[in-house]
């Protein structure tokens, strides 16, 4: 419609017999102009220039545990429901005030939590498959695809582009260790980037893809691939200083306490792995495929199967796991909190589970389906569903 206006406008400019009335015609155009600008330019509201909280690894920690020590209201409500771009990939990064949304459709988003209202919108040159991650001013992003997988710093108060680096398709969510950046790749390239500058500091070719996230250690960096082998590679040179076998593909990014390595398997295998060496310590049978990430609170582990299985397992007695069948189908990882377990299902259940009983403590429903984590920060309850949809609970 503004296109016509103006096409219209043009015309009479053109028209000889328009002449006596052109300084109009003139201003007519350049309202014209101004409001194709206007239609066409989305605002931009700033976030804010920093957060107190950092969002450095996949789940805020590398032991998945951001939200044990959470509490909730006695029956949380809905809060707000925000739809950003045509589906939300990976788990959200979660600050005081904001949360930061990787979409589908080549965006990334900040999103203010207390209204759900979308502070800006940055487009980026591939589709994000794996979150971003938050440090201070700024959050750090990943794109798949062979030519436009790059790795980005963005400013946090305006998605400005701080760098960008090209390193190959990258669907494993990246991690941060304070200096340096990891990301992996679709090729089975593990790289640590500089993370003021973006310059590759090294990189590792390994066989296999990357799917789940490589897990900066004070051993070293762990790398999982699908030819079913763990990795530990220097962090300074990126040689590798171990490997070993593990029974079946892990796709979950692992958790770690610093002293040993958690992961589960495509086999429906648990597995405990000792640092620096690799030694597999213990392996505990989930019954069913372990696609999402485990959580470690305590000494205490939490893996959900595919199957529903809710599994709790003392790291230190692994034989006296015991689990709770939850009668859903679940892709993605626990969430544990002070009242209980946070899961949620492929059919867009999220359930509050009493990790004694197995009990439904707090049920809702979402658009399906729920691939990432129930997230938790100050009483908030923040679940990705499906179609672009956010869910946030009090």
């Amino acid at each position: 419609m503004h296109g016509d206006r103006l096409a219209d406008v043009l015309r009479q400019l053109l028209d000889p017999a328009s002449r006596g009335h052109r300084r109009g015609i003139l201003v007519g155009a350049l309202w014209a102009v101004n409001a194709i600008a206007s239609a066409c330019v989305p605002v931009v509201k700033p976030g804010p220039a920093r957060q107190e909280l950092d969002w450095p690894a996949y789940l805020g920690t590398p032991r998945h545990d951001a939200a044990a020590t959470e509490t909730l209201n006695q029956d949380p409500r809905p809060l707000w429901r925000a739809t950003v771009g045509r589906g939300i990939r990976g788990s959200p990064a979660i600050g005081e005030t904001i949360l930061a949304v990787g979409t589908a459709d080549r965006h990334v988003a900040l999103i203010d939590r207390a209204s759900g209202k979308v502070l800006w919108r940055k487009r980026l040159d591939g589709t994000m498959r794996a979150g971003p991650l938050l440090d201070d001013d700024r959050l750090y992003a990943a794109t798949e695809g062979q030519m436009e997988g790059r790795v980005y710093a963005l400013r946090l108060r305006d998605g400005t582009a701080l760098w960008r680096t090209r390193l190959g398709s990258i669907v494993a969510p990246p991690a941060f260790d304070g200096d340096g950046v990891y990301a992996g790749t679709e090729t089975g390239t593990v790289a640590r980037l500089d993370a003021e500058t973006g310059k590759v500091a090294w990189r590792r070719d390994l066989p296999g893809a990357i799917r789940a996230g490589p897990v900066p250690t004070p051993a070293g960096v762990v790398a999982a691939t699908t030819a079913d082998t763990l990795y530990l590679l220097d962090r300074v040179t990126g040689a590798i200083r171990a490997r070993r076998a593990t029974p079946g593909t892990i796709l979950g990014t692992p958790a770690t306490d610093g002293q040993r390595l958690y992961a589960g398997t495509m086999t429906g295998t648990v597995i405990a792995v000792a640092l620096p060496d690799l030694t597999i310590e213990w392996e505990h049978a989930a019954g069913d495929a372990v696609y999402g990430a485990p959580a470690l609170a305590g000494d205490t582990l939490y893996v959900l199967a595919r199957d529903g299985r809710l599994w709790i397992i003392p790291v230190r007695a692994p034989a006296r796991a015991r689990s709770h069948a939850l009668g859903i189908v679940a892709t993605a990882g626990p969430t544990p909190l002070v009242p209980g377990v946070l899961v949620g299902s492929v059919s867009g259940e999220v359930l509050l589970v009493d990790r004694v009983t197995g009990s439904i403590l707090w049920r809702a429903e979402v658009t399906a389906p729920v691939e990432e984590p129930p997230l938790v920060q100050g009483r908030q309850v923040v679940v990705v569903g499906g179609r672009g949809n956010i869910h946030a609970y009090r």
